[in-house]
């Protein structure tokens, strides 16, 4: 299972088109680190939301993500939702519906949302923050 190096990372990240952007908010735990780099690529504050959904083994323990802990989103209109990866979707758009009143661009490194960063990868990775692998 191949490694990506925080550099690399750093660099797709660097090559995405973002729109005009108000603040990042990262989807803990995933895409805590992903969503620093963007917000620092950006020069936004950077916000953060945690939701129930799968465990340590990324196994679903819930039947839908559910948000848990405080709302720790910036002021702005315009919000990038970055996570590491979307599988089913089902995390971007709790995060979206959670920020309904904004304008939102959903962000991955791998999988399905407005702007992906690997879009040529379709097997589990293993990311330089977590050592572990991305597998649901």
């Amino acid at each position: 299972m191949p490694t990506i190096g925080l550099d690399d990372v750093r660099d797709r990240l660097a090559g995405l088109s973002y729109p005009e952007t108000d603040a990042v908010v990262a989807v803990e735990r995933g895409g805590a680190a992903p969503g620093e780099i963007v917000a620092e690529l950006l020069g936004v504050p950077l916000g953060r939301l945690r939701f129930q959904f799968r465990n340590d083994t990324h196994a679903i323990v819930v039947p839908r993500p559910r948000l848990i802990g405080e709302v720790d989103v910036p002021a702005g209109r315009r919000i990038l939702v970055v996570d590491d990866v979307s599988v089913t979707g089902a995390t971007l758009r709790a995060a979206t519906d959670s920020l309904a009143d904004r304008e939102v661009t959903t962000v991955v490194l791998r999988g399905e949302a407005d702007l992906v960063a690997y879009p040529e990868l379709d097997a589990c990775v293993r990311w330089p923050w977590s050592g572990d692998t991305d597998t649901p």
